[in-house]
């Protein structure tokens, strides 16, 4: 059932109640400053800690994603004063709904660097191959929602140009769910494969995947994953009902579903930052870098296997006569 909206209504007035417009209320002023808050906050840490330990393209796509976040909750803050204001409105539909797209991809990006510490024999695809992979399928699930934001959040009256953006963002998040579910099938099939081979896996592995830190790493990014997919299926619910539609017009439901997921994925990936729980994901030094988390990617295979034969040569070792 959806509720009639308010064409022509600017402000709230007697004629034009909050009842009256697409979400039908007005967003809580307190918990919109909070999103704002904690996503502001996770953006300066993403920022120093992805300078401080060099992760750069991690800490980028998730600042940026939560700087997303917080100027589309800011969107909302503007609605809490006047839910007809088509500025706010056009903010928050724009920022919010491609903001978490950010966010899948540091969580794309994990399992490059996952594969190359635990042995690229057992993966499908060989492992550089994922970041481009799932990066350029973010790509396009970002444009498409970014696209289909701006034309719902600039259609004004117009009901055809708004269903046009309404479709678009549909698309993109259809798209982006599709992509979680490959890559979490993926991921599925290589712990099982890695598993059923783990003898074959080097000491190195092993020993990284006894450290607390990286389990907790690998425990943050399976929390973010899940957040992030539970808020896109909410998301594909919430506009394939129309404008309007009661689970739209569900306040409580999209702080949870929305506020609350997002939140709780970009906190997992801040605590459990890949700089000091999985510093391969980094681009350090290899003399600063511990052993055990050193790069196994073709050039360090092949120093390895340099240095090992080098090992393995007889030592002459000469006596001097007293």
């Amino acid at each position: 059932m959806h509720h009639r909206v308010s064409q022509n209504c600017t402000e709230l007035t007697p004629l034009c109640p909050v009842e009256n417009t697409i979400y039908g209320y007005a967003p809580n002023l307190g918990l919109n400053a909070f999103f704002i808050a904690i996503f502001a906050l996770c953006a300066l840490a993403q920022f120093f800690l992805g300078t401080r330990y060099k992760t750069y393209f991690f800490a980028y796509v998730v600042t940026m994603g939560c700087i997303g976040e917080a100027i589309g909750y800011g969107g909302r803050i503007i609605m809490h004063s006047n839910p007809y204001s088509s500025r706010g409105f056009k903010i928050q539909i724009s920022c919010l709904i491609f903001a978490p797209a950010f966010i899948a991809a540091g969580i794309y990006l994990t399992l490059k660097h996952i594969v190359l510490a635990f042995g690229q024999d057992r993966s499908k695809i060989p492992a550089r191959y994922y970041t481009w992979i799932f990066i350029s399928c973010d790509f396009i699930s970002l444009m498409l929602q970014a696209v289909g934001g701006g034309f719902a959040g600039g259609a004004g009256n117009n009901v055809n140009l708004r269903n046009i953006g309404t479709n678009l963002m549909i698309s993109g998040i259809v798209w982006q769910v599709a992509t979680l579910i490959a890559f979490a099938g993926l991921v599925i099939d290589y712990i099982i494969r890695t598993r059923r081979a783990w003898n074959g896996v080097t000491p190195e592995a092993k020993s990284l995947l006894k450290q607390r830190k990286f389990r907790g790493f690998l425990a943050a990014v399976a929390v973010a994953f899940v957040t992030v997919f539970l808020r896109c299926v909410y998301r594909i619910a919430e506009m394939v009902g129309g404008w309007a539609n009661p689970i739209m017009r569900d306040e409580i439901g999209f702080d949870v579903m929305e506020g609350i997921m997002i939140v709780i994925a970009v906190l997992a990936l801040t605590f459990f930052h890949p700089g000091f729980c999985f510093p391969q994901l980094a681009g350090q030094q290899r003399a600063k870098a511990p052993p055990e988390l050193e790069s196994l990617d073709e050039s360090d295979a092949a120093l390895r296997e340099e240095n090992t034969q080098e090992e393995s040569k007889p030592v002459q070792v000469s006596t001097i006569k007293e």
